[in-house]
């Protein structure tokens, strides 16, 4: 299983960057896990636009499903035409996302792109060679974390999260957790919606999880900060998520 860095941004891209978005790959599988600002373009050093295969959407803020309309753009006019790739997201976010167009015949077309299952988060789904288990975590909007198990390889992924006990049963022993890690110290007065580094580091102790990636780091920090924050509290392997980074999952 190989998880490539698209974008690690919280908010709006970095100079250079992108929003929150991931690019899943097993047995020729392609699957995007999110897709926020900017990722589309970094998307297509890796795979072309008719080579995707399903797109899993954690959550419904604008910097982690935006780049779905340009994808929408891209597969209708595709020199071939395409089958429907399949959009897995928290309840609700189908009707959302169609808002986009603002005409039936839009939407209409639309639906020849994308297919769309909704998720209760708290239930598992299966695409392609993934089976996933799915938790809600506490944000502003439906959250869904995720739980990615193929061939005995795991990889978990938060989404966006404030503190939560639900994240360690989620990535419980996962050979990579995905932690999002927006601020170094929580801003006075905001919701606990976020996970500082540290924190994200402590909840990859308590999973036992085997690597923690930090992403979802607001541009401009200085991320061997983050790092740093993140390792007083995990001792086990430790990456900075960043454009084009490429891991596999379980090595």
């Amino acid at each position: 299983m190989k998880l490539t860095v698209l974008g690690s941004s919280a908010a709006f891209p970095a100079p250079g960057g992108a929003a929150s978005g991931y690019l899943l790959q097993h047995d020729g599988f392609n699957l995007c896990l999110d897709l926020g600002t900017g990722t589309l373009s970094p998307l297509q050093q890796h795979i072309g636009i008719g080579d995707i295969h399903g797109v899993v959407v954690s959550h419904a803020h604008w910097d982690h499903f935006l780049d779905l309309y340009p994808l929408f753009v891209a597969r209708n006019w595709h020199e071939t035409k395409l089958p429907p790739i399949e959009v897995i997201a928290p309840t609700g976010f189908e009707e959302f996302f169609l808002r986009l167009n603002d005409s039936d015949e839009g939407v209409q077309t639309m639906r020849t792109v994308f297919t769309f299952l909704d998720v209760d988060p708290g239930d598992p789904f299966e695409i392609g060679p993934f089976s996933v288990q799915t938790q809600l975590l506490p944000h502003w909007v439906r959250n869904m974390g995720t739980r990615f198990t193929a061939n005995g390889t795991t990889l978990a992924y938060t989404g966006d999260t404030g503190p939560s006990e639900e994240i360690a049963p989620l990535a419980r022993d996962a050979d990579t957790l995905v932690a999002e890690a927006s601020w170094q110290v929580r801003p006075e007065g905001i919701d606990p919606f976020h996970l500082t580094a540290g924190e994200a580091g402590e909840h990859a102790a308590r999973s036992g999880a085997g690597r923690l990636m930090l992403s979802h780091l607001w541009p401009g920090d200085d991320r061997d900060r983050s790092r740093e924050l993140a390792a007083a509290a995990f001792d086990g392997d430790l990456v900075v998520a960043g454009e084009a980074l490429a891991i596999e999952v379980g090595a």
